[in-house]
Order: structure tokens, then sequence, then C-alpha cells
């Protein structure tokens, strides 16, 4: 299907009806103490994932950008309106015309849209806590991850509700080993300190307190979600939902969206992380 076909309304309702239902029909997995998380392949149709990836492959290095100081070996591309939702609105401006269209029609069913964002507080209605689902904003951004590429295992912090990560190597098939779908994956972690808030300040780690970004050496991982083309690996932010990437061995470019739901800090006290004390089932 070419990319013109991606501004019809129908295709994207169809692409968007396709993803609705594959999010309501996974099961939340909770087996790990306070780390609710979704495992689910397939999550575009297949065709739509195929262009998807083809225009992901073409954006030009030059747009992208390191993502912070900590971080250099990870370069991003914003879809939607910054890191904290307060950006102005990404137009596209700077890319090509056919990645243009089709990332604006991408911005525009599962950024604009809620339906996107509803489907997953549907899903985590039994793990989050949090009064106010309006005033929580969606972010999302392309990122590329290069050789070294790691970050320490940590639960992301309290102005984050839930993450997606949608994996979308760019590289061909033949070379996309079992070996490389690891290396390319998000880690399941578990502290061993028995409290992230009170554990010593080691070097290595980034931040302070329960939501720094620990070392390895601090955790054990417990499984990694490898990198499968066309996957989506998420998690409620949680009182143990600590994540990260190993050190990537690779050359080749670890490709994938990274989609967050984000609230103001200043209502930040008033998510109860699942698993805490405070926790409430939300009515």
């Amino acid at each position: 299907m070419g990319e013109n076909q991606y501004g019809k309304e129908s295709v994207m309702e169809n692409v968007l009806k396709h993803v609705i239902e594959k999010i309501d029909a996974a099961s939340v997995q909770d087996y790990l103490d306070g780390y609710p998380y979704l495992s689910i392949p397939n999550i575009f149709p297949q065709d739509y994932y195929e262009e998807l990836v083809s225009i992901l492959k073409g954006i030009d290095d030059g747009v992208f950008h390191p993502l912070s100081k900590n971080y250099q070996r990870r370069d991003v591309y914003d879809l939607y309106c910054g890191e904290n939702a307060m950006a102005p609105k990404q137009n596209f401006s700077n890319l090509k015309e056919g990645e243009s269209a089709f990332l604006k029609n991408f911005q525009e069913t599962f950024l604009i849209k809620n339906d996107f964002k509803m489907a997953f507080f549907r899903k985590y209605k039994n793990h989050m806590d949090f009064p106010d689902y309006d005033a929580a904003l969606p972010t999302c951004r392309v990122q590329r991850d290069h050789r070294g590429y790691s970050i320490g295992p940590h639960r992301d912090r309290r102005d984050k509700l839930f993450s997606v990560m949608i994996y979308t190597p760019t590289i061909d098939k033949e070379e996309l080993t079992e070996e490389l779908k690891i290396d390319h994956g998000t880690d399941i972690c578990i502290l061993n300190h028995e409290n992230p808030t009170t554990a010593p300040q080691l070097p290595g780690q980034v931040g302070h307190g329960a939501d720094r970004h620990f070392t390895y050496d601090e955790v054990t991982i417990v499984k990694t979600a490898p990198s499968e083309p066309n996957s989506l690996f998420s998690w409620a932010v949680a009182e143990k939902s600590f994540h990260g990437v190993s050190p990537l061995k690779s050359d080749m470019v670890r490709s994938t969206l990274a989609y967050f739901v984000k609230i103001p800090k200043h209502l930040m006290p008033q998510h109860k992380l699942y698993g805490s004390s405070e926790f409430k089932t939300r009515k």
C-alpha cells in the first residue's frame, strides 16, 4: 500500500481499530510484585508496519538530536509536543514530503485523538491510581540507539503514568538474529535493594532517590522483552517497574518508537504507585 493510502481517513480508522483491538485483547502481566506490563505482538497491521519502518529508516540523521548529556548514544526525533508535552506541536517541516505526510497521519491518529491513550487507561485500570485522565498528555518520539548505549534500571518518575515501547528494527530481516533481538530489547528487572529510596548513592547511578537510574550490579534481570518487529512492550509506572537497556553490543542501530503519558509535575503527588501502601484501585 502506498503512503498516500494512509492519508485516507477510512484507512487510518482501520489501522487504529486493529491497534485498539490488540490492546483490548491483551492481558496485563502482574506476576511480578508491583510490576504490571503488557507484551503485544503484531501491534500494527503488517502493511502499515512495513510502511512505517520504511519511513523511519529514511529519516535523515540530521533531524535527530541526543536525548541528553547523560545519554549521548541515543538520538531522538519528536513526533508531537516534546518530552514534557509543552513544546509546539511537531509540524514535520524538516522531513521529506512523503515522510511528513505519513507521520502527520500517525500524529493525528495516535497522538491527537484519545483512542490510543484511553485504551491503555482501560487496560491498566486496576494498576493505576490517578484521578484525572484528562490532565495526562501523550508524548512520542523516534529513537535511534547506537553501540554502547545503555540506560540504567529505573522505574520511571511519577510524572509518567505509563510507558509504551514499540520495536521497529530497520535492519534487514536476515540480520535480525535472536541474539540481536535480545541485545536491542528492554530488560525487566528486580531491584536488589529492599528500599529504593534509602539505597546507597553509588558511582554510575544517574539521579537521586527512588526514581534514580541504578546500575546493573544492583538488579536481577528477570527477562528481556526482545526487539521483535512490530511488537509492543508497555508498563504502568509502579512501585517496582524497574527496566533498563544493557550496553548495546552491536554496531547496528536499535530503532524504537517511545510513547509516554505524562502529567504536570505539580500533580505528581496525586499519582499513587501500584504496589505501594497508598495505592487504591480506581472506581
